[in-house]
Parts: C-alpha cells; sequence; structure tokens
C-alpha cells in the first residue's frame, strides 16, 4: 500500500466518469455530475451523498450552486439545462431551446438568471423563477466553448473557437465588444474581481489583459511555449494565473504586465490552475496524474497530491480554502484536507511550511522562518523550541543574525522588525518598505541592516536608532536578496531584472550595475575575500564579477537548466553550482575549469553549501534528498533520504567541537544530523527532528486493528489496505450474550419432583463446563475474566 498523506479523504467513486464538480457557495455541500447523467449531493462534513437526481439522459457536462445554496443549474449533452430544488429534491425547470449539447452552465450573482453555451454557436440567458429563456446572444461564427457572468452579474463573457471574446450586454442581448486579437482558439476566460479586465489564455501561447469599457488589449502576456489552457485572477485581482501544455504555472503581475513567477514541476500538460480562497495558495492539475499547491509569494510547490491513476484535469478549493478536490479521467473525486497537516505539526511546533533557516553566530540555536508569520528559536543540543518571535502580520520572508548574536531580524509584511535575541522582545518595527520585505541582512559590523523586497527598493538601517538611512533605487523588478560584503563595504542586491548591484553602503550611491544575464537572478555570492562575485539564474550561467571594476571575469557554462544556488568554498579556491538540471558542478576559481560534475540527484537541486573545513558540499534537491559529496573525489558520500517534501534551506554548524547538518523543507520537517566523517568514512545520524508530516503506511495491513473508524477504514482500503479491522467491544459483547443465555438456562434448570439432587447438579455443571470451554477456545482476555468470575460465584 502506498503512503497515506495527512489531509487525505476518502474519494468519491461512481461506475462512470465524473464531468463535472463544485462546492456549494457556504461549502457544507458539493455536487458531481456524471457520464450517466446523474447528478449527485453531497455532505462535505461526512461525504455521504444526500440526494441523486436522475432527470439527464447523457452526461452532466457542468454544474453550478445558486448563490443561497438551495438551488443546483446543470447542463447536460442532452441538449437540456436543468434546475434542481434541494429542499424538495425535485426538478423545478427544465430548460429547453439549444440545437446542441449543453457545455457550460452560470449563474448571475445577482441570482435572478443562468446563462448557458452550446455547440449551436449561442448564449442562452434564462430568467430564474419562470424558466423562461429571456435573452438569446447570437454572434459567434464557431463552437462556443465558455461563459462567465462579470462579478456584478450586469455582463455575459462568452469565448469560443472562432478566436473571439464577446462581450454581452444583460439587457439588449448585443455584444457590447468583441475582442479580436487570439490567433488560434480561446481556451479560457476570466473577470477581474473588480469587473474592469477580462484575462484571455489561447492555443496561440498568449494571454491577453482587456478592458471592459474601451474593449482595447492593455497586455500581451508572452511566455508559455505551448497552448494556454486556464487562466484565473487572485482574490485581489493584482495578480493573474496561467498554465497549459508547456507543463508550466505562470504567475504575472495584472498592473505591469510582466511575469513574476514560473512555478516548474509538473511534467506533463497542465490543465487547471485556480487561486485559494485566501489567495496565499495555487492547486494545479496535471496529466501526470498530480495536485500540486504553490506558494504564490515564493513559487515553492508546498505539496505534491498523489494518488490519481490518470489524468487529471480539474481542481479547486472549497470555499473556505481548508479543501482541495481534483477529478479528471479516472472515475472518482479525489479529496485533500488542506488544514490537515497544519494540525498535525502543532504539537512540535511547526505550524507551517519552514521556508528558510539561519544559525547564530556561535552555533547554538537556529532560527526558522515560516508562512505562519512567526520566527522561531530551537536549541541546537536539545531539538526544542525556545521562543517563538511573533509580531509579523503576515509571512515571514527572511531572517538575519547580528554578528555578535545578540539581535534577529526578520522581514515579511512590508516590515521589518528587530528582535533581542535573549529575551525574545521586539525592539523595533521598521517601516517604509512598500511591499513584502523578501530579504534582510546585517553588515559585519552589525551597526547597519539592508533589507529589500518587492517595491523594488533596497533600504539601510541603522541598527541603533531604528531610522533609514538610504532608500537605494534602481531596481526595475522585484528583489529577492540582499547582502554585505565580507568587509563590509559594499551591499549586493539581486532580483527579477536580471542585472545585480553593487552599493557603497556609506553614501548609497551604485558603483555597479552588473549586466550580462538574460534572465531573473537565482542565486549570488561573496569570495571569502570579498573581491569576487558569483551569480547564476534562469540563463543557465555562471558569471564570475570582478567587485572593484564590476567587470565580468568569466561565464561558466555547463548547466543546462537554470542556476537556484551558489557557494564559494571556505578558501575561495572553489565555486560550487546547483542546477534545475539535478546536477551540482564544482568549479576552480583560479582556472575557472569544472573540476567535477556531481550526478546523483534525479529532479533540480534547491541548495548547496560546504562544510566548514571545505572538504564536502551539500546538496539538497526537489528529490527531496540530501547528499554530501567530497570535493577531492567528487564521489558522494552519504544520502539522506528522510524527507517526504522538498528540502528549502540548510545550515553547516560546528557545536562543541561535533559537526551537524541542519535542514529544513516544506509542512514541517526539520531535522539536526549529526556528521562524522574521516578518510575513509562519512556516517550521518540523526540528532533530532521534531516532527514527520507525512504517515508512511507501506505493506499495512488493517486485520483486527482496533478502534478503526469506518471514515479511515474507507480511506485505507481505498490505498489498498487488507484485512478487516476488528472490534474488540462487539466480539466481546457477542460472546457476553452467549454467557448470558446459558445463566438464562441455568436459572430455568429447576429440579423436577423427584429429581434425584445429584441428577440436578449434573445438568448444571454440563451447562457450566460448556461455557469454560468457550472461554478457552477464546483469545478474548475479557471475556474468559468474566468467566472465571461467574464460576467462582457459582461454586461459592
Amino acid at each position: 500500500m502506498t503512503g497515506v498523506q495527512f489531509g487525505e479523504l476518502p474519494y468519491l467513486t461512481q461506475e462512470c466518469g465524473v464531468f463535472s464538480f463544485v462546492y456549494s457557495p457556504d461549502g457544507k455541500l458539493a455536487a458531481a455530475g456524471f457520464e450517466n447523467g446523474k447528478i449527485v449531493v453531497y455532505s462535505t462534513s461526512t461525504w455521504e451523498p444526500l440526494l441523486t437526481f436522475e432527470g439527464h439522459s447523457k452526461s452532466v457536462n457542468s454544474i453550478m450552486f445558486f448563490f443561497d445554496s438551495n438551488q443546483i443549474a446543470s447542463g447536460s449533452n442532452d441538449g437540456t439545462v436543468q434546475l434542481w430544488n434541494l429542499q424538495s429534491g425535485t426538478c423545478s425547470h427544465v430548460l429547453s431551446g439549444h440545437g446542441g449539447e449543453v457545455v457550460r452552465v452560470a449563474y448571475s450573482p445577482r441570482g435572478d438568471q443562468v446563462a448557458s453555451i452550446s455547440d449551436d454557436k449561442t448564449v442562452k440567458v434564462w430568467d430564474m423563477p419562470t424558466g423562461e429563456c429571456c435573452q438569446i446572444c447570437v454572434g459567434h461564427t464557431a463552437e462556443v466553448l465558455g461563459v462567465i457572468f462579470s462579478p456584478k452579474g450586469r455582463q455575459i463573457a462568452s469565448y469560443g473557437s472562432d478566436y473571439t471574446v464577446r462581450l454581452w450586454n444583460i439587457e439588449t442581448e448585443e455584444p457590447y465588444h468583441v475582442l479580436r486579437g487570439h490567433k488560434d482558439h480561446i481556451t479560457s476566460i476570466a473577470y477581474s474581481p473588480q469587473g474592469d479586465q477580462v484575462a484571455s489564455g489561447s492555443r496561440d501561447n498568449t494571454v491577453r489583459l482587456w478592458a471592459v469599457v474601451t474593449g482595447e488589449c492593455r497586455h500581451i502576456l508572452w511566455g508559455h511555449f505551448d497552448q494556454v489552457c486556464t487562466v484565473m485572477f487572485s482574490p485581489n485581482g493584482h495578480r493573474l494565473a496561467s498554465a497549459g501544455d508547456d507543463c508550466r504555472v505562470r504567475l504575472w503581475d495584472v498592473e505591469r504586465g510582466v511575469c513574476l513567477r514560473t512555478l516548474r514541476g509538473h511534467v506533463h500538460n497542465v490543465r487547471c490552475a485556480v487561486f485559494s480562497p485566501q489567495g496565499d495558495l495555487i492547486a494545479s492539475a496535471s496529466n501526470d496524474k498530480t495536485v500540486r499547491l504553490w506558494d504564490v509569494e515564493t513559487g515553492v510547490c508546498r505539496q505534491t497530491l498523489t494518488g490519481h491513476s490518470d489524468e487529471v484535469s480539474s481542481v479547486m478549493f472549497s470555499p473556505k480554502g481548508d479543501q482541495v478536490a481534483s477529478f479528471g479521467l479516472e472515475k472518482a473525486v479525489r479529496l485533500w484536507n488542506v488544514g490537515a497537516e497544519m494540525s498535525q505539526r502543532i504539537s512540535s511546533g511547526l505550524t507551517s511550511t519552514i521556508c528558510r533557516l539561519k544559525s547564530s553566530p556561535k552555533g547554538n540555536h537556529i532560527a526558522t522562518y515560516s508562512e505562519d508569520n512567526t520566527v522561531r528559536i530551537w536549541d541546537v543540543e536539545t531539538g526544542l523550541c525556545r521562543q517563538i518571535l511573533r509580531g509579523h502580520s503576515h509571512y515571514v520572508w527572511s531572517v538575519a543574525y547580528s554578528p555578535q548574536g545578540d539581535q534577529i531580524a526578520s522581514g515579511g509584511d512590508k516590515t521589518v522588525r528587530l528582535w533581542n535575541a535573549e529575551t525574545g522582545a521586539c525592539t523595533y518595527t521598521l517601516t517604509g518598505h512598500n511591499g513584502s520585505v523578501s530579504a534582510v541582512a546585517y553588515s559585519c559590523q552589525g551597526d547597519q541592516l539592508a533589507s529589500t523586497g518587492d517595491d523594488l527598493t533596497v533600504r539601510l538601517w541603522d541598527v541603533r536608532s531604528g531610522e533609514c538611512s538610504h532608500i537605494l533605487i534602481g531596481h526595475a523588478k522585484s528583489l529577492e536578496g540582499v547582502m554585505y560584503s565580507p568587509n563590509g563595504n559594499h551591499v549586493l542586491s539581486y532580483g527579477l531584472d536580471s542585472t545585480p548591484r553593487i552599493w557603497d553602503p556609506k553614501t548609497g550611491v551604485c558603483n555597479h550595475t552588473l549586466t550580462g544575464h538574460s534572465g531573473w537572478i537565482g542565486s549570488v555570492a561573496f569570495s571569502p575575500q570579498g573581491d569576487q562575485i558569483v551569480s547564476g539564474g534562469e540563463d543557465t550561467t555562471v558569471r564570475v564579477w570582478d567587485v572593484g571594476a564590476g567587470k565580468c571575469r568569466q561565464i561558466l557554462i555547463g548547466h543546462k537548466k537554470r542556476v537556484n544556488s551558489l557557494s564559494y568554498s571556505p578558501k575561495g579556491n572553489q565555486i560550487a553550482s546547483g542546477s534545475g538540471d539535478g546536477s551540482v558542478k564544482v568549479w576552480d576559481t583560479e582556472s575557472m575549469t569544472c573540476l567535477w560534475t556531481l550526478a546523483g540527484h534525479t529532479e533540480g537541486v534547491t541548495n548547496i553549501l560546504y562544510s566548514s573545513r571545505g572538504d564536502m558540499v551539500i546538496s539538497a534537491s526537489f528529490d527531496k534528498s540530501v547528499r554530501l559529496w567530497d570535493v577531492n573525489s567528487g564521489q558522494c558520500r552519504a544520502v539522506i533520504q528522510e524527507y517526504k517534501h522538498n528540502v528549502t534551506d540548510m545550515a553547516w554548524i560546528e557545536a562543541s567541537g561535533i559537526n551537524y547538518l541542519v535542514a529544513g523543507c516544506g509542512w514541517g520537517f526539520l531535522g539536526m544530523w549529526q556528521v562524522k566523517s574521516d578518510q575513509d568514512h562519512c556516517q550521518i545520524s540523526l540528532h533530532w527532528m521534531p516532527t514527520r508530516a507525512e504517515l508512511d503506511v507501506k505493506d499495512a495491513t488493517i486485520q483486527d486493528v482496533q478502534g478503526l473508524s469506518q471514515f479511515d477504514k474507507q480511506l485505507l482500503t481505498q490505498r489498498g489496505a487488507v484485512g478487516e479491522p476488528g472490534n474488540r467491544l462487539r466480539e466481546t459483547s457477542k460472546k457476553v450474550a452467549t454467557m448470558a443465555s446459558v445463566v438464562s438456562k441455568l436459572k430455568t434448570l429447576s429440579p423436577t419432583p423427584n429429581e434425584p439432587v445429584k441428577d440436578h447438579a449434573s445438568k448444571i455443571g454440563a451447562s457450566v463446563e460448556q461455557l469454560m470451554q468457550r472461554a478457552e477456545q477464546s483469545n478474548d482476555l475479557l471475556f474468559q475474566e468474566l468467566v472465571m468470575t461467574f464460576v467462582k460465584n457459582i461454586h461459592g
């Protein structure tokens, strides 16, 4: 049996294919439409069927709940739209009139109308109370593929195979605008939450943003290299997600029309991508049989939901965002409790995905920071959480220790907070950034702090006063990181605009803009001597720069995919680079040649670092493993495979003469490993790990398991468990009932007239003997104890 993830629920099965699925607005119900024309309504608390509607004669392609969750509209291949009353359990209206299969239905937000589309090239609008067709929108010259109402219900947008999007006026039946520009079939459209924009995706590999009032195309979003299958606005309308056959999900800035993130991980076409109601997650469904949950801010895959046996075509969040439902070609809807893993982590102190970690200068503490808005301080020796620093109102994206270790800086929700490392008290809240703070860094003297983020600026702060001394402006896109040179004379910033910048921290002047990369920068590092900078990113190259001149000294070519992580060796004689191609390369800084290509990871490398002595390179990967490599031989000396999710950050710590590797990954794993190595051997042992986020049930059986709920039994059985759970109390009760029947029989064994006493005693003895034989043959200790007590009382 495969492993069961925390939060996985039993799936919903039928004897035929699932064609549609939707949650009710209040989240208490869900409905599924099936290939055989049936509609089943479920309670989301138990996932038991409540109602089954059997009015359609062909497959149900689309289902929508009325806003009060009391009515359902369904569209079918039988050419009808049917309205179902959930209170009476009956069909209130059958809406006929389409000349072909009904592909989609949509409810008006005002609650008075239903729109439907068909392959007859029309859009029909129906009056809810009467069931009459009140409008027929004609204009598409080919099959209509989709229809949606505007947020206020005053417009309808439709799209189809004629390469156009049409905006219809509800009152006049006339097209308000015909949006032309796509060069192939349109596959998806979405209104912005404000209703002022429409996004469209097409087989021509582009996404277009249209102004509703003028009908003009505001932006053409290029980036996908195959057809776009889905588009969706974030709940606040600031971002747009698109996905398609290039196996990518792309996240766009709506105002600027630029790509903020490319979410890579799926290995086949992505059919659907949706935002969570809170806007912090994106769920994507793919033909690779998986659903992935992505962090919107970081682009990190927080979880991969496995279990589908065939292509997944649709995914959705419940209205509260606590569940995910997905379905595709298999005859099932799979359900996932997104909040369940969170509860599993609370007991250990980890309540969300670990983003990054930092070790204190003395190596006695570790600070982790995460999407639960907190910073947690851990004791290296014991693994216990010493402090929880609370104050941020949103995700914490960066943490830094001061060089002296007496202060901690954290950045996240447009603020930077300075904390007393001993007491955990917040000494300053530094405000001024207009976007999330993505990185913070102390100067080597500890008197200055640099911060940067989504507002494209770098801010330099006086640590003693909490005042901002300089605002560094020049970057054109969001920034990912900032750091000081080892001597503190330079500040280096980098991000999505492909140009790292070197600043003077005293004057705030930009000394050099490092141009040459052709994509976003994924990682940078100063050499230990501070005279060189190494950078790498989307263009697959590693570039070495002279800090004083701001010139590129060397371009290191060899990786086949983006460079995610870079590190100098402690002596500065080597550079290690980790790439999305799964390889780690070790370069000689004198000859600028590749010494080793370290191959072993099966997916992209996310993070690398050197051991303190520089004799090993440690790499983490999307394949959920950590590898320790010998830099002299290029051999892999050890592999850690205890993690169930991507390792997001690592640190090498020396404490009391012992070497430790600490690594944190998504969904609550934090592990401290003791590393013992000599020339011949490398031994890794787990020092501590506070929690596990996934239950491993490989090759499990549930035979005679006690106390297993019917709900969990259904899940485990669906995932391949064998055997029948036991119920000790039930079995014992049956045996006690047998004993009671014997006792009852004993009571009826009154002596007959003239019956000898010895004969009457013999009959009683036979019944007691029968009862004792049953007890001896039973393995139930409780039953045996009850029988022995009874026999003692008889003899007494």
